[in-house]
């Protein structure tokens, strides 16, 4: 392995193991996040008609936003879920650190010497070979 080579697979595993602390608390807070939506979700669910949301937005239990959000519901069209911004940085972290886990596995790769490519590529079809004939049996 060329001093190169070596550089860009250690950079990145230091990297990687520097996002691990912030990957972590966004994580913490996505699970909040959800568990919030899922209990006002329940707590939206309660209610059994568009009339009785509506009586229950005059006497100020429920805003605006929920009243529109119980009457969507109603109407079939609360599909849709937006994420929150901490779920997109979350969501985009993930894909970061994926990218990285995969050029450390290629540099490491490209750095071996051509015939343990040889032996692992060799072992690897006869695994598949294997299974496949157990799955053919």
């Amino acid at each position: 392995m060329t001093d190169d080579i070596k550089l860009e697979i250690d950079w990145r595993k230091e990297l990687l193991a520097r996002l691990k602390g912030p990957l972590d608390v966004l994580q913490r807070k996505a699970d909040r996040e959800e568990l919030k939506r899922l209990d006002r979700a329940k707590t939206l669910s309660l209610y059994e008609s568009v009339d009785e949301a509506h009586e229950a937005y005059g006497y100020g239990e429920i805003t605006w936003a929920e009243y529109e959000a119980i009457r969507a519901r109603f109407d079939g069209t609360d599909g849709e879920e937006t994420m929150t911004p901490v779920e997109a940085a979350l969501e985009e972290l993930h894909d970061f650190v994926r990218r990285l886990h995969l050029q450390v596995r290629d540099l490491e790769w490209s750095a071996l010497p051509d015939d343990e490519k040889d032996r692992i590529q060799a072992s690897n079809e006869a695994y598949r070979a294997e299974l496949q004939a157990r799955k053919n049996a």
